[in-house]
């Protein structure tokens, strides 16, 4: 039998985030395009589906190869894009300067980093995009789903933490929705299987 999801916030009906979703939406003046690994598509602590509750402009495309991505390539062939992801010659979010155009666009991509990596890899379009980075990581708030590197970020917060830099654009919309998606995901786990999670000091 087929659980029944939320029509609007797409959870399970169990699990639904709307209580959590802050009216209005975020508008966010810099377009998100998030390149999603298909593999992320059905998991049901993935954070884009929160972006899209939450901010005014964010668009998914689903895929791995250039071919999945046509629409997305040619948004980066008009816009003034940026690509988030680490690189030697990337540019630290905390020194860029919306007013002065820099980006109208950032790309981010949403997968695993070994599944991130390769979208990377397969795309090299994304070569021609200027790299964005972090040079001061906020805290991984994001508890329910372990992080393979120590840097790592859900792709709501590196979302959070980019507009909050580049727009001075206040992010708590966003982090308390993640913190109500923890909750409810959580609700029903044994107190044992909840210790695995968060530390008894969080």
């Amino acid at each position: 039998m087929k659980r029944s999801t939320c029509d609007i916030c797409h959870f399970s009906i169990k699990t639904c985030v709307c209580s959590y979703v802050v009216s209005p939406k975020l508008n966010n003046k810099t377009r998100i395009i998030v390149l999603q690994h298909p593999s992320e598509v059905s998991v049901t602590k993935n954070t884009v589906r929160l972006l899209t509750l939450q901010l005014t402009s964010v668009e998914v495309y689903v895929g791995e190869k250039p071919s999945d991505f046509t629409v997305a390539q040619q948004i980066a062939k008009t816009h003034h894009c940026g690509l988030l992801y680490p690189d030697q010659n990337a540019i630290a979010v905390e020194s860029m300067v919306s007013n002065s155009q820099t980006i109208d666009t950032l790309f981010v991509l949403d997968g695993t980093w070994k599944k991130a990596n390769k979208i990377a890899m397969l795309n090299p379009w994304l070569n021609h995009l200027k790299k964005i980075t972090f040079s001061a990581l906020p805290e991984n708030k994001y508890a329910i789903r372990k992080a393979e590197q120590s840097y790592s970020l859900s792709t709501l917060e590196a979302c959070a933490y980019f507009l909050e830099c580049y727009e001075k654009l206040s992010a708590e919309p966003l982090h308390h929705l993640l913190t109500g998606m923890i909750h409810e995901q959580t609700k029903f786990m044994p107190e044992d299987v909840k210790k695995r999670y968060f530390h008894e000091d969080d």
